[in-house]
């Protein structure tokens, strides 16, 4: 252990332990927008500066070493000055369209401008054009809202695999996007929205199915059915300030029918199914001497994964469906069937914790159990939230 001073007080830290992870342990609030924790830092975006004693520049915690007997200012008028031009800078390129953003209130950036009291601009944009990409059946990218803060492109490449998205251009002229500049469908993009995860503006966001559940559910002809994932019910609560994993499976239930759901079912009942599925296909496997080792197909990300990266893989794959598409499969053939019901009628919705799940209702071998898809809508936690 070393010890060094910050504000004043002395403080012990580890040799070399950046400066940040110190601040952070003291409790003390430094913003930041590039960082990824557990991921080594990159110091691009410059919020996380401070004031280091002997240093003629402002320095990135995230990315400076803690030594013996530094001293260090984290919210001097010279450290705020710095931080406030950062916001203004990338105020200066993005959209005014707050009202309408898929993550108003729910922005870091918005967060970081209120937090530094940037009220008014004083630096003029270049308009860079909406350059919308929706051509993902699960995830839409809006440039025009990108900071290029690179969080998404360490995410997909560092902690995913997959790269489908990184840098391209200098200077001024800097964007991500995809090889080619081609659409999100065409790349190796998996939808596990793991990008989206990280996006701290809404640059990043979910393929909107709200739209068609609220028409469902207006529609006095539609009889509106939903399932959630077991998780769902215990993630959903965070959104609404609740501490990490309570359960809330009461009351999701209850909010679910209040909103005009004609059933619930919880799609854990489908995961047992699946578990039954699988064991018996692994047996059947091991008496034909098949494939071996068979892996689960219930994740349709790690399904697109083996079939962009590793598509040798792919006899080793289970042939069953996912516990949505299950579900979704039983409710418009027995569920159908057992309430007297067309399936023609039923409008299937799923709340899943994944964005995947949209792209999996959408293929084509998941239409045909009874009436149109099988599964018609898929909501993510926030999404419902």
């Amino acid at each position: 252990m070393i010890h060094i001073e910050v504000n004043g007080k002395k403080v012990e830290a580890q040799a070399d332990e950046p400066l940040l992870k110190v601040l952070q342990r003291l409790g003390i609030r430094v913003p930041t927008l590039c960082y990824l924790r557990d991921r080594a830092p990159s110091g691009a975006c410059r919020l996380c500066v401070v004031e280091v004693a002997g240093q003629s520049a402002l320095v990135p915690s995230c990315a400076f070493p803690a030594s013996e007997g530094l001293k260090v200012q984290t919210h001097s008028p010279r450290v705020l000055r710095a931080r406030r031009t950062v916001v203004e800078l990338l105020l200066a390129n993005h959209p005014d369209d707050c009202l309408f953003c898929v993550r108003n209130n729910d922005c870091e950036l918005q967060r970081l401008a209120a937090e530094l009291d940037v009220r008014q601009r004083r630096l003029f944009k270049t308009d860079r054009g909406p350059d919308t990409d929706s051509s993902s059946s699960c995830i839409v990218r809006e440039q025009a809202k990108c900071i290029l803060c690179g969080r998404c492109v360490r995410v997909c490449e560092e902690v995913m695999g997959v790269s489908a998205i990184d840098f391209v251009n200098r200077g001024s002229g800097t964007r991500v996007t995809t090889a080619f500049d081609e659409g999100l469908n065409v790349s190796g993009c998996v939808g596990c929205g793991q990008c989206v995860m990280a996006c701290p503006t809404g640059a990043l966001h979910e393929q909107d199915h709200m739209t068609r559940v609220l028409e469902a559910l207006a529609d006095p002809t539609r009889h509106v059915v939903v399932q959630h994932a077991p998780s769902v019910s215990v993630t959903l609560g965070e959104m609404f300030g609740l501490e990490p994993g309570q359960d809330v499976d009461g009351a999701l239930v209850g909010v679910l029918r209040r909103l005009g759901f004609a059933r619930v079912f919880d799609t854990g009942f489908a995961a047992d199914l699946t578990v039954m599925e699988e064991a018996s296909e692994l047996l059947a496997r091991i008496a034909a001497q098949g494939p071996l080792p068979m892996m689960t197909s219930c994740s349709p990300g790690w399904i697109n994964f083996v079939e962009t990266f590793f598509p040798d893989w792919m006899p080793r794959l289970s042939t069953c469906k996912s516990p949505q598409q299950m579900l979704g499969a039983l409710i418009k053939t027995y569920y159908a069937r057992a309430a007297g019901l067309d399936p023609e009628r039923i409008f299937s919705v799923s709340i899943m914790p994944c964005t995947a799940k949209k792209g999996e209702a959408q293929r084509p071998q998941m239409h045909g159990a009874g009436g149109g898809a099988d599964v018609d809508a898929v909501l993510t936690t926030r999404e419902l939230a």
